[in-house]
């Protein structure tokens, strides 16, 4: 990864333990800032850019976080900050966004837990492998593909309404299959 890299070309070797141990915190979040950032973006393609845009940011302050705090809540603000500023961009650009104030009283609610994430993350991963190929192409289109799911009606010779009813019904379905795989597992489900 690009950090690693860069922690090379680091001139003072007096901090070689400190960026260390910076750099262990730091890829060992990257999973729960890639969810953070995804779910503060959702829809958006270009979170794991997004995701290294902040990787930089946070190497570039890593003067500024204290050690024995939370990395976790340091880094959250940091991409909270980092995403203001590229919803502004987008926004000037005509892109449609979330308004600043949702996005800081939402944000609290997705500071998940890594291994949740993680949790969360294998169950999709198998609900996802469960479903038939046309219904996965039409989430892939809906929510990766950032194109209008009317053009992907068309592509395919149904009806906007139809998917957008097919749309929920996945959704509901894979919601109730995370749910079971975390009661398989004895988890609770949020």
């Amino acid at each position: 990864m690009f950090f690693i890299s860069v922690m090379e070309q680091t001139p003072n070797p007096g901090q070689d333990e400190v960026s260390e141990a910076f750099v262990s915190e730091l890829t060992g979040h990257q999973t729960a800032m890639l969810a953070f950032i995804r779910a503060l973006m959702p829809g958006s393609s270009g979170a794991r850019d997004l995701l290294q845009e902040v990787n930089l940011i946070l190497w570039q302050k890593r003067a500024q976080f204290e050690a024995g705090t939370s990395f976790k809540a340091w880094s959250f603000q940091v991409i909270r900050y980092h995403l203001m500023n590229h919803r502004r961009r987008l926004a000037s650009k005509g892109w449609l966004v979330f308004d600043d104030d949702l996005v800081e009283r939402i944000s609290p609610a997705l500071e998940a837990d890594p291994e949740e994430l993680e949790c969360r993350h294998q169950a999709l991963h198998l609900c996802l492998s469960k479903l038939r190929p046309k219904d996965r192409d039409l989430l892939q289109h809906r929510y990766a593909s950032g194109a209008p799911l009317s053009d992907y009606a068309k592509a395919i010779n149904r009806s906007p309404g139809t998917l957008k009813a097919t749309l929920f019904n996945l959704r509901s379905n894979l919601r109730k299959c995370i749910e079971r795989r975390f009661q398989e597992q004895g988890i609770h489900y949020p």
